[in-house]
C-alpha cells in the first residue's frame, strides 16, 4: 500500500509525506498495542506461523552475495535440519552463522 501511495504522489507532483507519516505512525503504535496485549496462546501461533522468517531468511538478506557456504553433519554422518551453521560474509568481514531453523 506504502509503494502504491509513493508511486502515486510522484506521478501527480503532489506530496504526500505528512499523511504517510501520519499513517505509518497510527500502524507502529497499533502494531506496538497488538503485540503488548497478546495471550500465550496468541504468542505460541505467531511463534509457529509458517510465514514467519527463519534464521536462513535473515542470513540470506544479509551476507554478501555469493559469500555462504552451509555447513552441514556433526561429524558422525547426521545432519540435524533444525541447526543452520555457514560462513559468511558482511561487508568484506567473515563471520560463522549459527541458528535455530523451524524444523
Amino acid at each position: 500500500m506504502d509503494t502504491i501511495v509513493r508511486r502515486m504522489a510522484d506521478e501527480t507532483g503532489l506530496d504526500f509525506s505528512h499523511q504517510i507519516s501520519s499513517l505509518e505512525s497510527k500502524c507502529s503504535r497499533a502494531l506496538k498495542d497488538l503485540y503488548t496485549h497478546l495471550t500465550p496462546f496468541q504468542c505460541l501461533t505467531i511463534a509457529r506461523h509458517p510465514n514467519r522468517q527463519t534464521v536462513l531468511d535473515h542470513i540470506l538478506n544479509i551476507k554478501d552475495k555469493d559469500k555462504w557456504v552451509e555447513l552441514h553433519g556433526n561429524g558422525t554422518g547426521y545432519n540435524d535440519p533444525a541447526i543452520v551453521t555457514g560462513i559468511g560474509s558482511i561487508d568484506g568481514k567473515s563471520f560463522m552463522f549459527i541458528g535455530y531453523q523451524k524444523g
